[in-house]
């Protein structure tokens, strides 16, 4: 397998991941069909679950209500990755946690507080390394935001983006390379925030989640959407021209050629070819049925 460099900086090559990456939107649902939660349990199946409520400023609670969630769906071992502050994780690192993990999920809250704390420490490398070697990740609302290299942190939303609106960017944990990802999508109005992150830098793919809607990325080449939301994919590569440097700062955004692709459940994307393919969405609920 061809290898790549792992973008951090520090010139350490590493493979291509070989794990699986769950990215929720955010307030999925945990007492209905529960449909996001379901398909993280599948994942985790057979082996233990790691909450990481690090994003939280109240994190035994929360933990409670995911464990509440997940021993109802199955799931016998659930641990809490939980920290006071970064040098508590620098001096005592709880590396035994992921000894025979199935599945880490980060929980919502606030992104920099996961970055910041967590990012660069011992068991943080562990993770990176436990998904590069074939485990999962899954991670709601801020917990989503960080799995991309460049996380959407902070931005204007309720209009039309402005040319000099403040977008708030910051380095992710980098799980998935040249995408950002933003949450809460259609419920808080954020498509022109997101178009104003990939016309500063058309590189990126841009990647809306609804709420309680989820993608389910395989090795980080193709994904398929969960839930009831929809997945919104923004794709700037044939961008022909902006207004993003020219312009007084008040100005709307202008931005031509961008490509929109809108995915509900079932459907899918291949990320190598930014492709999408459809898919049918009661095939989502069989395949967990059938699994169960």
């Amino acid at each position: 397998m061809a290898k790549r460099s792992n973008g951090n900086g520090n010139g350490r090559r590493v493979q291509s991941p070989r794990g699986t990456l769950i990215i929720i939107g955010g307030n999925e649902d945990k007492d209905g069909d529960a449909l996001i939660l379901k398909t993280v349990a599948e994942w985790a199946k057979g082996g233990k679950l790691v909450v990481a409520t690090l994003a939280s400023r109240e994190p035994g609670e929360m933990f409670q209500d995911y464990r509440k969630a997940f021993s109802a769906l199955g799931v016998k071992r659930i641990e809490h990755l939980n920290v006071s502050d970064r040098e508590a994780l620098l001096k005592n690192p709880p590396l035994d946690l992921i000894s025979g993990a199935s599945l880490v999920f980060f929980t919502g809250g606030g992104q920099l507080r996961i970055t910041t704390q967590f990012g660069g420490t011992p068991i943080c490398e562990q993770i990176q390394q436990f998904y590069e070697r074939g485990g999962t990740i899954a991670g709601t609302s801020a917990g989503a935001s960080v799995m991309s290299d460049t996380m959407l942190v902070s931005g204007d939303a309720d209009s039309s983006h402005r040319v000099g609106a403040n977008l708030l960017m910051a380095p992710g944990l980098g799980y998935l390379k040249d995408v950002i990802i933003d949450q809460h999508f259609a419920e808080r109005g954020r498509i022109g925030r997101l178009l104003g992150a990939v016309a500063q830098n058309p590189r990126l793919l841009g990647l809306g989640l609804d709420e309680n809607t989820a993608i389910v990325v395989e090795q980080a080449k193709r994904f398929q959407v969960v839930g009831e939301g929809a997945a919104y994919v923004v794709d700037g590569r044939s961008v022909t021209s902006t207004n993003i440097t020219e312009e007084d700062k008040d100005r709307t955004l202008s931005i031509f050629n961008v490509r929109l692709h809108l995915l509900s459940q079932g459907d899918k994307f291949d990320l190598q070819t930014r492709q999408p393919v459809s898919g049918a969405a009661g095939m989502v609920e069989r395949e967990l049925a059938t699994s169960s």
